[in-house]
């Protein structure tokens, strides 16, 4: 009877201790840099409503995602508004109702990311006229198949590492993010990447990489490409790592850059690091280094 006892008991132990240990799998984020805030949270001002009633106030601003309302707030007297949730798609759709119209249109959105979403509602024309869209993404790991994508280029997207590392990308993972400008800053390493990883950033104005470390690392048969989008309107690339190399390429790993006008590639030891049978192409970069 006793080893009957003992032996339910090492199971339920088991049980609770599985049981804990997947609720904290789940609740790491492996798309934001960890601490479990896969959320995305939306704030923005309706500036100016043009026809109908023409007041900003009363709105309510809803977030769908395959035809469901996943958030949704009303304005202030000022046009204020502030959502939150955690998106299931890249895409969704935004919906404004007033009083007397509804107008909705389509945007890129990403887990872990506070964006600034002002416009001006055209109820006459009919449209919706974006101001500022500002994403300032939380940092990304990615491994095993997962994937970012972001793709819209009236949008700022940030990501600012806050001395970690800004995109770190492994086991088939794709980071594809397409813009009007995108910035990774205060990086411990700006990209790096292994295992068979893409990381794909594209702009129609300026590119900007700057690290302590390593600007891109990449490794294995990874892949990083920096360019200008198939209609750039001024991109410039700029690659700056403070204590270690632009960029440092190993294993059978490649590097493009592609810009339309201006790149700067910086190293504090060299402007690019190559081992193994890795490519690297600047495309005509300036390179800086020691």
């Amino acid at each position: 009877m006793a080893k009957i006892f003992n032996l339910n008991t090492f199971f339920l132990i088991l049980l609770i201790t599985t049981s804990y240990i997947a609720t904290g799998i789940v609740g790491c984020d492996s798309t934001s840099g960890g601490g479990g805030n896969n959320k995305t949270k939306i704030q923005g001002v309706i500036e100016e409503v043009i026809g109908g009633t023409g007041d900003v106030s009363g709105i309510r601003v809803s977030i769908f995602e395959n035809n469901k309302r996943r958030a949704s707030d009303r304005t202030n007297q000022s046009g204020e508004y502030k959502l939150k949730y955690t998106p299931d798609n890249d895409l969704a759709e935004i919906e404004f109702e007033g009083s007397d119209f509804t107008l909705s249109r389509f945007i890129s959105v990403t887990r872990g990311s506070d964006v600034t979403l002002n416009e001006i509602i055209d109820t006459i024309t009919p449209e919706i006229i974006f101001t500022e869209w500002t994403v300032d993404q939380r940092r990304l790991t990615l491994s095993s198949f997962e994937q970012v994508i972001f793709n819209d280029t009236e949008a700022t997207f940030r990501i600012d590492g806050k001395n970690s590392n800004c995109i770190r990308a492994k086991g088939e993972s794709r980071v594809e993010i397409t813009a009007q400008s995108v910035s990774l800053i205060n990086c411990s390493e700006g990209i790096t990447t292994s295992s068979f990883a893409l990381v794909d950033l594209q702009a129609d104005e300026d590119i900007n990489v700057t690290a302590k470390k390593d600007g891109i690392k990449s490794q294995d048969n990874s892949t990083v490409t920096l360019s200008m989008t198939n209609t750039p309107v001024a991109n410039n690339i700029f690659i700056t790592s403070d204590k270690e190399n632009g960029i440092r390429a190993s294993g059978s790993s490649v590097v493009i850059v592609d810009p339309q006008f201006n790149c700067t590639i910086t190293g504090a030891k060299n402007a690019i690091s190559q081992s193994g049978s890795s490519t690297v192409d600047p495309d005509g970069c300036t390179l800086v280094g020691n």
